[in-house]
């Protein structure tokens, strides 16, 4: 259904990176619509509402006349939060990672927001000037972002997106604007709300692509460009559920084991992982999961053309089968551990505990149509990558990083 899936690709690595190589920062932003358009009918939020957005008081970076920042109500850096209840009512000049029950946001965040909750509701006064990367079961936008991609059980727009949004979700409902296209996977789409003499209905100013059970009569005026349907394949669901936790309950537990293998055989590959996706060698980490399964599949055709012994082409494919089948669990231990290293977590039940919600975490995005299996696949190229890098680059280096 969608076009633009090595644009998917891309940004589906940039979710990656970003949750392990905090590099993406406000003063990194390009120029924005609405900085380029002077006319926009968008405007950023002040940081004090009850001072005009123009006041010579106040400077773009924060801070007044007489130089003193307002450090009370922002953060310079990347901003990690866990809890149940979090309400984001302070400017974030970094990028915002929350792991929690219900969470909002009141304010600016001048760089991308990853959320994994129960409910996601970006408020009125809410302007994120990035991505909004949201899995939950609610997710409603009622203020300004720029990009939205979500998988959730419902999703609400009733304010503005500046350019496209990407939703996998059984319920849609566009009532605000998006400023460009919209891709979205969805069993009911919905675009009106309320009676005929007080109705509003939202607007999509680019192309619809859309697929879902059955196809639905789009009032006129909602869509600028062209609509393109594709009817979702319905697959028998019996038994589901119960594949779905066995499934579940596998991952977490091949997880867990080979954790607990690791701390007993490899403690140093442990900790000293972590370092190969948050230091300098994170793109030869990429570069070996790439080039791995590349150079031994050249390898086992050459030895079979050379007529070298089968055995060893049969063990270079059996390892290469096996590094692949433990990747995505090296990867989900060592964003777990750099996960711990930000929250502080250090006892080895807490770690065990985040252990668990991160499995459950990648596991469930996986479900997600054509994204989860792009996120999969990464998983193991990134898994596959940092245990060969661990064996080609030297500890020492590692340590010292």
């Amino acid at each position: 259904m969608l076009k633009n899936k090595f644009t998917i690709i891309t940004i589906l690595t940039v979710i990656i990176l970003a949750l392990t190589v905090p590099l993406v920062r406000a003063e990194d932003e390009p120029t924005t619509d609405a900085q380029a358009n002077p006319d926009s009918t968008i405007m950023p939020i002040n940081a004090n509402p009850e001072e005009p957005a123009d006041s010579p008081e106040t400077q773009p970076d924060g801070s007044s006349e007489t130089g003193t920042i307002a450090d009370e109500n922002m953060k310079r850096s990347d901003v990690y939060l866990a809890g149940d209840n979090i309400t984001i009512d302070y400017i974030i000049d970094g990028n915002l990672f929350v792991f929690a029950n219900h969470v909002t946001i009141n304010s600016q965040i001048g760089g991308d927001v990853f959320v994994c909750a129960n409910s996601v509701t970006v408020g009125e006064q809410g302007y994120v000037f990035n991505n909004l990367f949201a899995f939950a079961k609610d997710v409603t936008v009622n203020g300004v972002i720029y990009d939205l991609y979500s998988a959730s059980e419902t999703a609400t727009i009733n304010g503005y997106v500046y350019r496209d949004v990407r939703i996998g979700s059984n319920s849609v409902s566009i009532l605000g604007t998006i400023g460009r296209n919209a891709y979205i996977d969805c069993n009911h789409l919905n675009f009106v709300q309320g009676t005929d003499g007080n109705s509003k209905h939202g607007i999509i100013s680019g192309n619809l692509e859309y697929s879902s059970k059955e196809e639905i009569s789009i009032p006129e005026g909602v869509v600028s460009g062209e609509t393109n349907f594709e009817k979702a394949i319905i697959s028998s669901t019996n038994g589901s559920i119960q594949d779905n936790i066995i499934s579940l309950a596998t991952f977490i537990v091949t997880v867990i084991a080979i954790w607990l293998i690791c701390l007993w055989l490899a403690p140093k590959f442990l900790k000293n992982s972590p370092a190969l996706l948050t230091s300098k060698k994170v793109l030869p980490v990429i570069g070996f999961g790439i080039l791995t399964p590349i150079v031994a599949i050249i390898l086992s055709v050459i030895f079979l053309l050379l007529n070298i012994t089968s055995t060893l082409t049969l063990l270079l494919i059996m390892a290469l089968i096996f590094l692949i089948a433990i990747g995505t669990s090296i990867f989900v231990i060592t964003v777990n551990y750099i996960v711990c290293e930000k929250l502080k977590v250090q006892k080895t039940m807490g770690t065990l505990g985040m252990l668990v919600a991160s499995s459950i975490i990648l596991w469930a995005i996986g479900l997600i149509p054509f994204v989860g299996s792009i996120i999969e696949i990464i998983a193991v190229l990134l898994g596959l990558g940092i245990i060969v890098s661990s064996i080609v680059l030297k500890d020492k280096k590692l340590e010292t990083e």
